[in-house]
């Protein structure tokens, strides 16, 4: 698999990832809680994993499962502290502090795994942070700090330490396995959370709506999208793949319109821009652009004249 056709998978599991936005907003309409959702999506992960890739995953060894255990943790450490944190903070303090992640992860690359990055990699990163700022409404409201803030602070070094261990220390880990350890850890980190956290119950639900969202973000959100993902990250730079990811925002926000939870603001239109002029400077080789040699007819052109 080619870099751009790995990035162009991780834009399309960004897009879909997007779209699971406005599903969780119904599921949560029909009082299906946080922990319930991430049990329910974990479950039905594991068994469309189990359907396609059985025959890979019965094969797994211990170094597999250890690997995978430490991916499905970090990236449910994500989902969780961001559960929580929302909880206590406001959706846009959440938004901005939990995207704060696409400055971690080169660092974290650089401390861990050595990888060095361009000058070009921290332009885009300032301009995608600036894009995720003006989405978020931050420059609209007054910030306070409160616990809510600290646990998305927290969540950020989840997701950043996920997408960097999947990019780089997992790669020789099969990736059906990887994602059968995502799910198994989101199903048994969600059923955990939703009985002795949340001490939900089920007779609360309104199972006629809430159904379809459960199954989609089940089957479309978790198995297709975090399947396509871990396959995809072992073909790019984490920074790369972070910058990408972030665009779920950005879809969520096309799909919150169009659905029509949410206006088409000037902020959705110029953040949305910024991150993808951010995501635009990544990928362009400035050096073949400026520093490419001259064709032999302007060489000749030159030497003639």
């Amino acid at each position: 698999m080619t870099k751009s056709m790995a990035n162009l998978l991780l834009l399309i599991t960004s897009a879909l990832w997007g779209s699971g936005f406005v599903v969780t907003k119904i599921a949560l309409d029909a009082h299906a809680s946080a922990g319930f959702i991430n049990f329910f999506r974990g479950f039905l992960f594991v068994v469309m994993v189990l359907m396609f890739f059985y025959k890979k995953i019965v094969k797994m060894t211990f170094k597999d499962f250890k690997i995978g255990l430490i991916a499905g943790l970090l990236n449910f450490g994500g989902f969780i502290t961001q559960t929580i944190g929302i909880e206590y903070t406001t959706p846009s303090n959440n938004a901005f502090i939990s995207s704060i992640y696409v400055v971690i992860i080169p660092f974290l690359a650089w401390g861990i795994y050595q990888k060095k990055l361009p000058v070009k990699s921290f332009v885009s990163i300032a301009f995608c942070l600036l894009g995720m700022m003006i989405l978020a409404g931050i420059f609209n409201h007054a910030i306070t700090i409160n616990i809510g803030d600290v646990y998305s602070f927290i969540c950020a070094f989840f997701y950043a330490a996920s997408i960097v261990y999947l990019s780089y220390g997992a790669r020789e880990t099969d990736g059906s396995i990887l994602a059968f350890m995502l799910a198994v850890v989101q199903g048994i980190g969600g059923m955990f959370f939703f009985f002795f956290v949340e001490k939900g119950q089920l007779t609360t639900i309104h199972w006629s709506v809430a159904i379809v969202p459960l199954l989609y973000m089940g089957i479309i959100c978790s198995f297709v999208g975090q399947t396509v993902q871990v396959l995809a990250q072992k073909h790019t730079t984490a920074t790369t793949a972070g910058l990408i990811m972030m665009l779920e925002g950005v879809f969520g926000s096309i799909f919150s319109v169009a659905f029509g939870f949410e206006a088409v603001t000037v902020e959705l239109f110029v953040g949305g821009m910024l991150i993808m002029l951010s995501l635009i400077l990544l990928e362009v080789d400035f050096k073949q652009i400026f520093l490419r040699p001259r064709n032999s007819s302007e060489s000749n052109n030159i030497t003639n004249s």
